[in-house]
């Protein structure tokens, strides 16, 4: 029987699994230890028998600590945790970007100690990962980004950062979008916009990051996280930083895409 989810929503509510993860799940649950370790390592979305974080999180909780097959799927689950957090390494592989690093440490040591404490004792915080274990990781991959932006924007300003930008730069960037989703799809371009991104002014480098997170620029809302409150700029300098990123983007990759 699979074990049901204990958290709780704000109405009373238990959290619940998407049908297709509990199907998921029962059929796991069927096989030999040896064959669920085999069918877990499978890696990439698209090929048959990969298995969801979701159930891969579920078996992580639900084997016992002293089985050996537990060592191996916590592994495997890690490993798939580290693929979906941000390089700490430049795109050159030459250098190391220490606030790709910190964020990255930030998120793997919260979850960490999550599945540490589910040993000793249920830890809720943890059914959220198993009704959508990537939605789950982007949260805290923005709430990790959100303190290091700040405590690395605790720092000299950029010289005229508030100045507004030039027709030129409007001319630039005019529906322009460096994450359409028809570009992001060759792998090429993608190689190119990391490359650019890298080489912008940190704070446009950060505003850029956040914004391929969908964080808002501002909100309404006091409770959501936003672009502005997360690096302590007003929306005017943000917007201004940001059109000036896309001119540079768009510049620099039709030069190397014409190379």
């Amino acid at each position: 029987m699979i074990r049901p989810l204990r958290k709780k929503t704000v109405g009373g509510a238990p959290y619940v699994r998407r049908q297709a993860v509990e199907l998921e799940i029962s059929e796991l649950e069927r096989l030999e230890p040896s064959k669920l370790v085999e069918r877990c390592e499978i890696w990439s979305k698209s090929a048959n028998g990969f298995v969801s974080p979701e159930a891969l999180l579920y078996f992580v909780r639900t084997t016992s600590a002293n089985a050996v097959h537990h060592d191996l799927l916590l592994r495997i689950l890690m490993s798939r945790l580290l693929r979906l957090l941000p390089r700490a390494d430049s795109s050159d592989g030459m250098s190391t970007d220490s606030g790709l690093l910190a964020i990255r440490d930030r998120v793997m040591d919260a979850f960490v100690d999550r599945l540490l404490a589910d040993q000793a004792e249920y830890e809720d915080k943890l059914d959220y990962f198993e009704i959508n274990f990537n939605q789950a990781l982007a949260k805290d991959r923005m709430d990790a980004s959100s303190q290091v932006w700040i405590e690395q924007n605790r720092s000299t300003p950029l010289e005229n950062e508030d100045e507004d930008i030039s027709e030129e730069v409007e001319r630039a960037i005019e529906h322009y979008d460096p994450y359409d989703p028809e570009e992001l799809d060759k792998k090429d371009y993608r190689l190119l916009l990391d490359e650019a991104i890298d080489a912008l002014p940190p704070l446009q480098k950060q505003i850029i990051e956040m914004l391929r997170l969908e964080t808002p620029i501002v909100s309404s809302d006091p409770s959501i996280l936003t672009i502005s409150k997360a690096l302590g700029k007003v929306d005017k300098t943000i917007r201004n930083q940001r059109d000036r990123a896309f001119a540079t983007l768009r510049r620099r990759l039709e030069r190397k895409e014409g190379l």
